[in-house]
């Protein structure tokens, strides 16, 4: 047996070592397309001819390769550019986003740099996860969309820009919001009560505000329910309070006869402890 792991250790230390089988076609690859190809200008013509067709990697690939021979002149830029763009078509957003910021640092007078800004942003809008998932890449495409919105106040990209802000917003409510519910379908009435109230705060005008402020209501009565005799008045009264938030928000909201009868239930209550308490 140790001679079994003695071996085993040695073979896997040997195998870490080389590279992928994936990592040796794509050199390989990479080979055999330059090698095609003699001088620069062939090589430019056919890495254009490579993105004309949908052939982004290859496109990549040899745009990568020429643009240190074209970097001073005109036809450098347009390489930058098209190299950023053919990882974006090739889905690998935040390399194409990095070659994106990359054109504009270099030619931030360009033409086209407003172009490159707005596709750096919805590159990262293309690398947002799932709500289930870390949103860390969600608030950077939000973030870096309203930085785009800006400094191009009247971009032509404007209404697609405020269309993905909105669609991230969604995504990382819905992600507080299933988080709220979870701490509510668990009975975690103060937890619930905490993360309901900053997802409203955080996320006035998105999918789930009129559900929010409806689980608010049924939160803050379970809440009092549950609650000390000194704290009931309080509790019951965030009930009715949310209830009237949501009424303000959408008098024609499908949660409201729920949240009314709910906060009616908590009136009583209310009342009847400060009747007692007279």
């Amino acid at each position: 047996m140790q001679k079994k792991a003695i071996v085993f250790i040695i073979l896997l230390l040997f195998t870490m070592d080389m590279p992928s089988f994936a990592e040796k076609n794509q050199k390989n690859s990479k080979r055999r397309i330059s090698k095609r190809y003699k001088t620069k200008e062939d090589k430019y013509e056919a890495a254009k001819t490579y993105y004309a067709k949908g052939a982004y990697l290859s496109a990549a690939q040899l745009f990568e390769e020429i643009y240190p021979l074209y970097i001073s002149s005109h036809e450098g830029e347009n390489i930058l550019f098209l190299f950023a763009d053919s990882y974006m078509k090739n889905h690998d957003y935040l390399m194409a986003a990095f070659h994106f910021k990359d054109y504009l640092r270099r030619y931030p007078q360009s033409g086209r740099a407003e172009e490159a800004s707005f596709l750096s942003s919805r590159c990262y809008f293309l690398n947002s996860p799932v709500y289930n998932l870390d949103q860390t890449d969600s608030y950077l495409a939000l973030e870096d969309l309203e930085i785009f919105l800006n400094a191009y106040p009247n971009s032509k990209y404007q209404e697609e820009g405020n269309m993905m802000i909105d669609s991230l917003r969604n995504k990382l409510a819905k992600k507080d919001f299933s988080i709220a519910q979870m701490y509510y379908n668990t009975g975690n009435y103060l937890a619930a009560q905490i993360s309901f109230n900053n997802l409203f705060k955080d996320f006035p005008n998105s999918a789930f505000t009129e559900e929010t402020l409806y689980y608010l209501v049924k939160n803050s009565y379970e809440y009092a329910q549950k609650s000390i005799e000194e704290k009931k008045i309080e509790r019951y009264q965030m009930a009715i309070d949310n209830k009237n938030k949501l009424k303000a928000y959408n008098a024609e909201s499908k949660y409201l006869s729920d949240a009314e009868k709910i906060a009616g239930e908590a009136e009583k209550k209310r009342n009847k402890i400060l009747e007692n308490d007279k």
